[in-house]
């Protein structure tokens, strides 16, 4: 059995929208959490506060309690974080929306189902566990299906839920699937609503997302760097990274042309498909 825990960096406001997934199996999970806890524990000991959550965007731009926390001690937690993934090798699944891609007229003529139209938290979780699907069927060793945990989101996460229980036609051609081959079959159930600070794995995948956010948008000029060496660190942080993202599964081949897999291209920001097979822009 495998686990997927999930968070998202990112709203329709923000130029992008990232969701990343951290994948791992079930029996490697108490090792992986011992040494979160020691690594959480190490945070903890140069933060002033009482530290509850994780947040990308708070560490590294010193918001909150964080802005009397050492800029260089604030980055190496995001570098040894990505040092620690790389070790550890959980995989990760990487969903990105441009937002005005979402809006735009790029996305007509797909076939837009309605629980993915204009919603790009529902469209990066549903491609998520697409991509899941797509990634574990086809493996030879598969060591069972897939329980997916994702950050609680009270308004989007009922839809993103149905749109898994009952998926639709939409979806045909977006991964192979026999005659009697249930759509979603790696995926147990539904996706299951977690509170990021009760999980580790979740708060970790909210760290990814930010960097992953972060990459897009200075990389495609879609906002300004914080400070002048943002766009240097966040690519130092993806390369350490992007060994252990999930591949192209086949949704971001031009040669798959069903109406899924084309619509999550035309909403995909520049340099996606490039990051799937492990090439860093700049």
């Amino acid at each position: 059995m495998k686990v997927c825990y999930v968070d998202e960096s990112g709203t329709a406001q923000d130029p992008v929208l990232v969701m990343v997934g951290i994948v791992a199996d079930a029996a490697r999970l108490h090792k992986t959490s011992r040494e979160l806890s020691k690594f959480f524990e190490q945070i903890k000991s140069v933060f002033p506060e009482d530290l509850k959550e994780l947040k990308g965007s708070r560490i590294l731009y010193g918001k909150g309690g964080w802005r009397n926390v050492d800029a260089e001690k604030r980055k190496k937690i995001f570098a040894d974080l990505s040092t620690w993934l790389g070790e550890r090798k959980h995989d990760i699944v990487l969903s990105a929306i441009d937002t005005a891609k979402l809006t735009g007229a790029s996305t007509t003529g797909h076939g837009s189902a309605p629980p993915v139209a204009g919603n790009a938290w529902v469209a990066a979780g549903l491609n998520i566990a697409l991509q899941l699907q797509a990634k574990h069927q086809g493996e030879p060793n598969n060591k069972g299906n897939t329980f997916l945990f994702i950050d609680d989101n009270s308004q989007h996460f009922p839809v993103l839920c149905d749109a898994l229980w009952s998926p639709t036609a939409w979806l045909d051609g977006y991964y192979p699937k026999g005659k009697k081959q249930e759509h979603l079959d790696q995926i147990i159930d539904t996706a299951f609503a977690v509170r990021s600070h009760h999980c580790a794995l979740v708060q970790v995948a909210d760290l990814l997302a930010f960097v992953f956010r972060r990459y897009f948008e200075l990389a495609n000029a879609l906002s300004k760097p914080e400070w002048p060496e943002e766009a240097a660190f966040i690519n130092q942080c993806v390369v350490s990274i992007v060994p252990r993202l999930y591949p192209n599964a086949g949704g971001m081949k031009t040669a798959n042309t069903c109406l899924s897999a084309t619509w999550y291209r035309s909403v995909a920001p520049k340099g996606y498909d490039l990051l799937l097979k492990g090439k860093v822009q700049g």
